[in-house]
């Protein structure tokens, strides 16, 4: 029986697709669903640019980005800053988002115990915490992350969670 699901989200096109599976099975299973995202710090992808610039707290002004390294300098100047702080901010409200749409999403598909997480660190290590912590069955995450190029030096964030986990892992195409 699952009784507590976890749900990795990132804002790629993998996590949507995990998104909507999980979604479906804790409203399917009426289990806990415990939605996570980890900070990303690191170089933002094409994908996360869009993401960003398609966020409802840019949608009537979206800054010009010239290459995947300005993303967050582009939103932070657009906000009014470029300094590192308001960057980090800027990143924090964009996980906020995606947080919010897959709970409002999960809410109105008839899942009742829907919490967030949002993490900074290790995206395997902090996925896996959230799972010991809320005791999860079960972790769904997409197969492929918004980092193309760095799962192949360092491994895959989904790689390092299936080989570690303490619960069954889904990964999601």
């Amino acid at each position: 029986m699952i009784k507590n699901i976890v749900l990795a989200i990132d804002g790629s096109d993998s996590a949507k697709h995990a998104q909507n599976l999980a979604i479906d099975m804790a409203s399917r299973y009426e289990a806990g669903l415990t939605l996570v995202h980890v900070l990303t710090h690191d170089h933002p992808s094409s994908e996360f640019t869009r993401m960003a610039e398609m966020e409802d707290m840019l949608e009537s002004h979206k800054p010009e980005v010239r290459s995947k390294e300005d993303t967050y300098k582009s939103i932070a100047r657009f906000l009014g800053s470029v300094d590192g702080e308001k960057e980090a901010k800027v990143i924090v409200l964009i996980g906020e988002q995606l947080l919010n749409k897959a709970s409002k999403n999960a809410s109105q598909a008839g899942v009742t115990n829907v919490t967030t997480e949002i993490r900074s660190g290790d995206y395997a290590n902090c996925i896996l915490e959230v799972a010991k912590k809320v005791d999860a069955d079960i972790i769904i995450m997409g197969r492929r992350g918004l980092s193309k190029l760095k799962g192949f030096v360092t491994g895959s964030v989904s790689h390092k969670v299936s080989q570690r986990a303490e619960c069954s892992v889904l990964t999601v195409r």
